[in-house]
């Protein structure tokens, strides 16, 4: 397997590269791109390059990425996971910088060149791929899947219609939607029926690690924030950790191979995206709409990492 990781780091970012480092090899992950999304994209790298630090694995290269979207203003949400994006959880300071190399030729030359089909895991907006698919369309003939978190058939979290990642970058991800590559969506239909509640806390602070005590630090920032505990009172959704838990066990969710397209110009669903459900559109299906979570594996396989890394 060769794996991309494309992030805006992010504390539920975090957690799922956390994943990702303590399930596949430096052999396996191609590299980590950054992108503007929960917080500007210098930050997001320097926060990619400290989760690196932290597991001992700075021989994964960062990229750095876009720092707006295709066509509009940047949206952040520091007010989620705090100026430094991690919500101040203590991870190490990094020993090595990013890359010269930009994400986006990174994506282009490594996905090309690569002797076995990429699979990319898309944690924040979609403006990286997007580019890169615009400018070297035949990458996507190299691309295995692109796993992304994002979106939701039944409203959103950020407007009332759109969830954070889409309304960021609807454009980029317009262009992901239609690309002809294999998708599997992780939207709020799906991540919201998995809760860090206070068990598995306990569970993950038993492993007695450091990265058992990140881990719960930075789903407590989510736990904590006054718009969760009003939708969730018994813990946190932990977003992106369902693309990279995915990557572990690809039981972990079930779901629909469906239509899916993202509103581009409505002001007042602008990012929707508009899953076909009931199958009455007649437009192609693109997407594996993921809408079952076996939610004790994925927590499972959280409190595993915490007992894989340092």
């Amino acid at each position: 397997m060769k794996i991309i990781i494309d992030t805006d780091p992010g504390t539920d970012d975090a957690v799922a590269i956390l994943i990702a480092l303590a399930h596949f090899s430096d052999q396996e992950i191609l590299g980590i791109t950054t992108v503007a999304g929960n917080v500007g994209v210098k930050v997001g790298t320097i926060n990619a390059l400290r989760i690196l630090e932290h597991a001992g694995r700075n021989n994964i290269n960062v990229y750095e990425g876009e720092s707006s979207p295709l066509k509009r203003e940047l949206l952040t949400a520091e007010w989620v996971h705090g100026t430094d994006g991690l919500g101040g959880v203590p991870f190490p300071e990094p020993s090595k910088t990013e890359e010269d190399l930009d994400a986006v030729s990174f994506l282009k030359q490594s996905i090309s060149s690569s002797e076995e089909k990429v699979t990319l895991c898309v944690l924040g907006p979609m403006t990286n791929i997007g580019k890169a698919l615009i400018e070297k369309p035949e990458i996507s003939d190299n691309i295995e899947q692109i796993i992304f978190m994002g979106g939701s058939a039944t409203g959103g979290n950020t407007t009332p219609a759109a969830e954070f990642n889409i309304l960021v970058d609807p454009d980029a991800t317009e262009i992901v939607l239609h690309s002809g590559t294999k998708l599997v969506m992780m939207g709020l239909d799906v991540t919201h029926q998995a809760i860090s509640s206070s068990d598995r806390i306990q569970n993950i602070s038993e492993t007695k690690t450091k990265t058992s005590q990140l881990l719960i630090g930075l789903m407590s920032r989510l736990a904590n924030l006054e718009i969760v505990k009003k939708k969730f009172p018994d813990g946190t959704p932990v977003h992106d950790a369902f693309v990279t838990a995915y990557l572990v066990d690809s039981s972990l969710t079930t779901g629909n191979f469906v239509n899916v397209e993202v509103e581009t110009s409505s002001e007042l669903t602008l990012g929707q995206t508009i899953v076909d459900v009931n199958e009455i559109s007649g437009r192609d299906k693109n997407v594996h709409w993921m809408n079952k979570v076996d939610d004790d594996k994925l927590f499972s396989i959280i409190t595993k990492t915490s007992s894989l890394l340092p």
